[in-house]
C-alpha cells in the first residue's frame, strides 16, 4: 500500500510513528503481547497480507510501542477498529491516539464512512480515550463465541461480551 508512515510530536516532545506493520515487527509484538497463545500479531500479519484489513504499529525512537488493527471483513461492525495494545510503561505519551487516528484516516481513505469498535464494559482505561476520540455507545452490544480478548477485572477469562461504539468519518 501507499500510505506513508505519520509522524506526531507530543506535549513531552516524543515523536511517535505510526506505520503498517511488517513481517520485521513480529518478533517486539510478541514480546509485548500479554495473550501470545491467542496468536494476534501473526494472525493480523496474515490477514493484512490477504488484504482483509491494516495491522499499525506505532514506535518511539525505532522500538514498537504499540499496535492496533482495522478490520475490513466483519459483516456487523465493518469497518471494525481492534486490538489496540500499548504495554503499559508506554501508556499516557499519545500512542494509542497516534494508532487510532492513523487506523481511522486509512478507513476514511477506503471510503468509510464510520468506524466502529467494540470493548469490554469494564474497560474503564480505553474507554475514556474512545470516548475523547469522538466515539459514542451505540446501546448494542455484540457476543463474542470465539473472543480474541481477555476481560479487563478478570483477566484470565475471555471477553464474550463487548460495548459497541461509533464514530462518524464524516465530521472533520
Amino acid at each position: 500500500m501507499s500510505e506513508s508512515p505519520s509522524t506526531t510530536t507530543t506535549g513531552g516532545n516524543v515523536v511517535i510513528t505510526v506505520r503498517r506493520a511488517q513481517a520485521v515487527d513480529l518478533d517486539a509484538l510478541l514480546a509485548s503481547d500479554p495473550h501470545p497463545e491467542l496468536g494476534l500479531p501473526a494472525r493480523r500479519l496474515a490477514e493484512q497480507e490477504a488484504g482483509t484489513g491494516i495491522y499499525a504499529v506505532a514506535e518511539i525512537d525505532g522500538e514498537v510501542v504499540g499496535s492496533g488493527f482495522l478490520d475490513f471483513i466483519d459483516e456487523e461492525l465493518n469497518p471494525e477498529l481492534k486490538n489496540l495494545w500499548v504495554p503499559p510503561a508506554q501508556r499516557r505519551h499519545g500512542v494509542g491516539t497516534a494508532l487510532w487516528r492513523w487506523l481511522e484516516e486509512r478507513a476514511a481513505e477506503a471510503g468509510h464512512q464510520q468506524v466502529f469498535l467494540a470493548v469490554d464494559p469494564q474497560n474503564f482505561r480505553a474507554i475514556p480515550l474512545f470516548l475523547e476520540l469522538g466515539y459514542s455507545p451505540t446501546g448494542d452490544h455484540l457476543f463474542m463465541e470465539t473472543p480474541d480478548s481477555y476481560q479487563v477485572l478478570e483477566p484470565d477469562q475471555p471477553s464474550n461480551y463487548h460495548a459497541i461504539y461509533r464514530k462518524s468519518l464524516l465530521a472533520g
